[in-house]
């Protein structure tokens, strides 16, 4: 079974899940979203709150880029908000480079939620430009470089504490240039860890431990 899934299963069954995909921008958030719901990790009646595809579908009417993308974390934070006062299952997607989601954890769990925390990243920043520039080519958003790159270390001190918080969490690697592959390489549940693969990715090291 899949880790995502295998912990998940263990949930008590009564409890709505809030699974949270996080990791820096170019990381492949959303690739991961479709991989997990192939395989029937991800409900597929899950509304998947997803603040770039709001902006894109439903935004580009506003001209200036850093309004539009305050816009669209603006409506993110309303749905959320929305579905977890309806007390439904759902997906949403962060960059997570602001403590303000760790609040969100904590704000889903008092009202019941288990909070599944899906983690996608990988070594090497440089990559992560690449990755945007790549899908910038293909139609896709675009992040000023220096954004990305600011965030990156901001993402991972605030996962450390975010894996801990939440319910469970795995952590994926997307290094491998193969699109859409990822490697489940840990599996935590609070002060519990597994390490799925030797030896861990230095970003995984950080996030778990904070060291390498």
């Amino acid at each position: 079974m899949a880790p995502a899934r295998a912990a998940t299963t263990r949930r008590r069954k009564d409890k709505p899940v809030l699974y949270l995909l996080a990791g820096p921008n170019g990381a492949g958030k959303t690739t991961l979203y479709r991989a997990l719901l192939l395989t029937g990790t991800l409900p597929a009646d899950a509304e998947f709150v997803n603040a770039d595809h709001h902006e894109a579908q439903h935004l580009q009417h506003i001209k200036d880029p850093l309004a539009r993308s305050r816009a669209a974390q603006q409506w993110a934070e309303a749905r959320r908000a929305e579905l977890l006062q309806s007390g439904q299952s759902f997906v949403s997607e962060t960059v997570f480079s602001h403590p303000s989601k760790l609040a969100l954890i904590s704000e889903a769990q008092a009202q019941g939620y288990f909070v599944m925390l899906l983690v996608v990243a990988l070594e090497d920043p440089q990559q992560l430009l690449e990755r945007v520039a790549q899908r910038v080519r293909e139609g896709g958003h675009a992040v000023p470089q220096e954004r990305i790159l600011a965030r990156y270390p901001r993402t991972l001190a605030h996962l450390t504490r975010a894996v801990r918080l939440a319910d469970a969490a795995v952590l994926y690697d997307s290094q491998d240039v193969t699109p859409g592959t990822h490697t489940a390489v840990a599996l935590c549940k609070k002060a519990w860890t597994q390490e799925l693969v030797q030896p861990l990715p230095g970003w995984a090291q950080r996030v778990l431990w904070g060291q390498e």
